[in-house]
This record gives structure tokens, C-alpha cells and sequence, in this order.
């Protein structure tokens, strides 16, 4: 097993995978974790299985999230911050990655298709729309909704450990992988989701834009479903590739390899030379 480094670019946390020995022209990956999340949510999944495919692999912590440091409250940041965080790490990177995006991170990894940043291909999982969180389906107790708002923070939407489950796991899920995201969902800006609602929807790249694009969704997504990854994929000029009986987290599911595949399917067609 290829060893996982933890480095630190400023005060940003990035779990980093060496490619497989052997393996040559293969882009590295940047992985841009959801809403709530942390690169946790990528180990000993996404992270192991792209490395050992030949990919240099990275999964970053967003400001304020895992052992990502921060300049500011977590609830006053915003997405332009994590649109930072990312163009941060990629300015690291060996060279131009594909940047696949969850969630959340998605809608931020969207921006960069407007932005002066050199990236071999755009990944979308169970992403977030253009049009934002009223692409996100979020039934709570109003009583965290208020919780939520006299506290602006927005852990309480996912307190309950089987709101969380539904949110983002099968029903089914093992016990395992349900406390391992239990155990480490954490806050999440409460300014980011006025982003996400109105302030910071990504625009609708230029036409002339020649950046390979990728929307994978969960067919059994109970957070974003399938209409709003199809309405996403339309909006980009592509295909959606939804998997049946997969939830929000695709990642951390059961059948994560599915969507892995999907994706190594797809940059191996678009890197050809």
C-alpha cells in the first residue's frame, strides 16, 4: 500500500498518494469534499484507488474543516474562500489535475471553469446544481432549522445521526461506515450557504471553454436527486451518468468503486495523448 502523506499548503490540510510505480502521462487528481465532510470522507476509497490506478492523488480539507486551519470564524466564510482554498492547492499540484468535486464542493469546483486556473478536467459528484442549495433537498426538525439560525451554524442540520444517515447513506449501510461519518461530520459556514442559495452561483462557463466535464450522481441520492444532476450535466453540455441505488455519498457507499470507475473511464478517454 502506497503510503498517504499529510502536508500542509499554508494553513490547508492535503492528504497526498503517490501514483503506482510504473505508472507515466498520468494526470494527478484533486478531491474537493462536500458540505460538512473533510478528505476523510475519500480514504480507503477514492484517494487508495486512484493512486493505485496511477494517479498522484490529493484530498484537501477546506478551511475550517478537518485540520485545515482558518483566519476567521467558520460561519463568516464563504464560498470565494474555499474558490481560494482550491486554487491554492492546484498552484501546488505536479501539474494541471482533474478536480472532482462533491457535494458543496462541486458547486465550488464549478467557478473554476471561469477562473485563470489550468485543469485537464472537471468531476462532478452528487454535486450541487448551478442554481444551488434549491437543488438540495434538507427536511429537518424546525427546531434545529432554529437552532441553526439563532446560532448560525449549521451542524445542527445534520445532529441527528439518522437524519445524517439518510442524508448521505443507504439505509443499509454497514454500522462501520455509518459512525465513521457520524464521528467526523463537523460544522459548515452558515454565510457559504447564502452563497449557495443566491450570492455565489457559478456562471455558466464560456462556450469556447474545452475543459472535459463529468457529472456522476446516486440514483437513490435522497439529498440531490437524480433531476437536478441531469439539469446540471444539460446546463454543462453533457451526459449525466447516474447510478442506480447509490446514495448522496457515492464515496463512501458500498459500490464506491462504480463511480471511481466512471471516472477513470472518463479521464483515460479524455487523456489519450
Amino acid at each position: 500500500m502506497i503510503e498517504t502523506k499529510k502536508i500542509f499548503i499554508g494553513v490547508l490540510n492535503t492528504l497526498q498518494k503517490k501514483p503506482a510505480k510504473g505508472s507515466i502521462n498520468k494526470p494527478p487528481i484533486l478531491l474537493v469534499h462536500g458540505a460538512w465532510h473533510g478528505a476523510w470522507c475519500w480514504q480507503d476509497t477514492y484517494l487508495d484507488y486512484f493512486s493505485e490506478s496511477g494517479h498522484e492523488t490529493w484530498a484537501m480539507d477546506l478551511r475550517g474543516h478537518g485540520d485545515s486551519g482558518n483566519s476567521k470564524p467558520l460561519r463568516l466564510t464563504t464560498i470565494g474562500d474555499y474558490i481560494k482554498d482550491v486554487l491554492a492547492v492546484i498552484a501546488e499540484m505536479p501539474s494541471a489535475p482533474i478536480v472532482i468535486g462533491h457535494s458543496m464542493g462541486g458547486l465550488v469546483c464549478q467557478h473554476l471553469l471561469n477562473k485563470d486556473v489550468s485543469i485537464k478536467g472537471l468531476g462532478l459528484l452528487a454535486s450541487l446544481p448551478h442554481y444551488g442549495v434549491k437543488g438540495a433537498k434538507l427536511t429537518v426538525h424546525p427546531l434545529q432549522q432554529l437552532k441553526s439560525s439563532l446560532t448560525w451554524s449549521l451542524y445542527p442540520l445534520v445532529s441527528n445521526p439518522e437524519h445524517a444517515q439518510t442524508m448521505f447513506l443507504e439505509p443499509d449501510a454497514d454500522q462501520k461506515t455509518v459512525d465513521r461519518l457520524i464521528n467526523n461530520l463537523g460544522d459548515e459556514a452558515y454565510f457559504a450557504f447564502f452563497g449557495m442559495l443566491i450570492f455565489a452561483l457559478p456562471k455558466k462557463p464560456d462556450p469556447a471553454t474545452d475543459t472535459p466535464i463529468c457529472v456522476v450522481g446516486g440514483g437513490a441520492d435522497r439529498t440531490v436527486a437524480v433531476e437536478h444532476q441531469e439539469s446540471l450535466a444539460a446546463h454543462l453540455g453533457v451526459q449525466a451518468h447516474i447510478l442506480q441505488g447509490e446514495p448522496h455519498n457515492l464515496m463512501m457507499s458500498r459500490n464506491w468503486q462504480k463511480s471511481a470507475d466512471v471516472f477513470l473511464e472518463w479521464i483515460t478517454e479524455n487523456n489519450k495523448n
